[in-house]
């Protein structure tokens, strides 16, 4: 489950500590008006070394670095080269390998935008097991105020259209992802418990698991099927986004489509949190 490659954050090497170290000793030096020095606390979170910030969070392999953030040209090219990827008609699997084995975490981490939690602490798990028959794609994993909530969430090809009948109806693909969202759903009702190891297995030893990754709560528990382009929505979008507006209001699963996840990539661009 660990996101990134050829490196283990919950480790942390001695010379990144000795500069983490140099770091926090400065965070206490602080000048006054006349120039003398006070020992206020200041935050230089930004300055840690990266396996310093990965490390001090519960996941660290997991952790969605809000540094990242920062590196808006890096942002911007990344919402081009996806929206040049998607106009070749890919499959999932096509999407999947770009964003995994390049680490183009930032196209899946850009959801949080529809929650209101991420902006405390941001995780992302890829390819989450949640028995021996399901899967997600991704599980989104974020804090807020009210503690911490789960997004799973199911990628559909970008290049089918979800729509049949003039965009009257779902499709047949777009349904089998909200069939098995719904299945993922009713599993987690009665085992949600049964995700538990999952976490230990990637929290750093020293800190314990919270409360809301042991007790069942389907409130903090979201979904969403990503499937289809912009363009299949506008062919006929009163039926189209009526359909969109009636899945989340009855079942509670969110229906985009890949244009939506261009949009939001690029509006990371002015966000200091996820």
């Amino acid at each position: 489950m660990k996101l990134y490659k050829g490196i283990d954050y919950l480790q942390v090497s001695s010379e990144d500590l000795l500069e983490y170290e140099k770091i926090r000793d400065s965070e206490l030096l602080h000048p006054t008006a006349t120039g003398m020095l006070k020992r206020v606390r200041i935050n230089k979170f930004h300055e840690y070394p990266k396996s310093v910030r990965h490390n001090k969070h519960l996941f660290p392999n997991n952790y969605l670095d809000i540094v990242e953030l920062k590196q808006h040209d890096r942002i911007r090219e990344l919402a081009v080269d996806f929206e040049k990827l998607l106009d070749t008609n890919p499959n999932e699997q096509t999407i999947l390998n770009f964003i995994n084995d390049y680490e183009n975490y930032l196209i899946i981490a850009s959801l949080f935008t529809y929650y209101n939690f991420g902006h405390h602490e941001a995780y992302l798990f890829k390819e989450f097991a949640l028995n021996t028959q399901y899967r997600t794609d991704y599980l989104l994993v974020g804090k807020g105020s009210g503690g911490y909530e789960f997004v799973f969430i199911e990628l559909e090809s970008p290049s089918n259209n979800p729509f049949k009948n003039k965009g009257t109806e779902l499709s047949q693909y777009y349904q089998n992802g909200i069939n098995q969202v719904k299945s993922w759903e009713r599993f987690l009702e009665q085992q949600f418990s049964s995700l538990q190891p999952k976490f230990l297995e990637a929290k750093k030893s020293d800190l314990n698991l919270p409360s809301e990754f042991i007790n069942s709560d389907s409130s903090r528990r979201h979904y969403i099927v990503v499937a289809g382009r912009r363009n299949h929505y506008e062919r006929n979008p009163d039926c189209t986004y009526s359909i969109r507006r009636h899945e989340e209001k009855s079942s509670r699963i969110k229906l985009l489509h890949y244009d939506n996840l261009i949009d939001l990539t690029q509006n990371l661009v002015d966000k200091n949190a996820y």
